[in-house]
């Protein structure tokens, strides 16, 4: 498979997969500040779909927050019948950018045939006056699968309820070098009312139609993605707490 991913030498995370005796492997393992990679955990009920050769880590943030100026990029290729999930420690905080300037994350996932991801970061957290920009690309290959999940919530530190500045958020997935999703959200200093302040998308990218509860404080969207590509959930809540149970939710064996 040719894959379309970001150079190396432009990354601060890049981590490749391969299956070795049975059983998902990382292959390549480079990161530079502000990315942290410890150690890898193989197979166990937590992965999600369950599988002997499933690999799950968790990425920290040795920084913590994302600051105006940074430029991110991660870049992610599983190879032929992989299985990973991939979390992050905690939810990264979007500082304040200063007149002119912008943060930035790009992410770069390659899926071989038949390789499933489940990728899991924590929210971000906007603070008043952050700009940011997120550009995310995604490969398919046949019988490559996904669970693919983002969220976000404002926070004013000081109880006033200021807007983020600037939202750009742009997701693309290609398969067979065709583009066969594109998701766009731009948001310019937004105003949320308070029942509304945390928000979330799930996509199931070649999984079965998910099936999700009801849960407290949480309003539920599901639709049928184009190009039989799976399924979507949007999600809206006054904070956090019932994004991430949804999250939890759909992600338990």
């Amino acid at each position: 498979m040719k894959h379309a991913t970001i150079p190396s030498e432009q990354c601060q995370l890049d981590l490749s997969f391969v299956v070795r005796n049975g059983q998902t492997v990382l292959d390549r393992r480079l990161f530079s500040y502000p990315y942290v990679l410890m150690r890898t955990f193989a197979g166990g009920k937590s992965l999600w779909p369950m599988g002997a050769n499933s690999l799950q880590l968790v990425v920290q943030n040795s920084s913590g927050p994302v600051h105006d100026r940074d430029n991110l990029a991660t870049n992610l290729v599983l190879n032929a019948a992989t299985n990973v999930r991939i979390g992050y420690q905690g939810a990264t905080a979007i500082h304040r950018a200063r007149s002119g300037n912008t943060s930035r994350e790009r992410l770069s996932i390659s899926l071989g045939e038949a390789a499933h991801l489940s990728y899991l970061p924590e929210a971000r957290i906007y603070f008043p006056d952050a700009a940011h920009q997120q550009a995310t690309d995604i490969a398919l290959s046949t019988g490559s699968t996904m669970l693919f999940a983002d969220s976000f919530t404002t926070h004013d530190p000081d109880g006033q309820a200021r807007p983020l500045s600037e939202l750009d958020n742009t997701l693309t997935i290609r398969r067979a070098g065709e583009i066969v999703l594109l998701d766009r959200q731009y948001l310019r200093s937004p105003a949320f009312s308070p029942a509304f302040r945390a928000f979330g998308t799930l996509l199931f990218i070649g999984l079965d139609e998910p099936e999700l509860p009801a849960i407290p404080d949480l309003y539920a969207a599901m639709s049928q993605l184009p190009n039989a590509l799976g399924w979507s959930i949007r999600l809206a809540a006054p904070d956090l707490r019932p994004i991430r149970a949804a999250v939890r939710t759909v992600t338990s064996p």
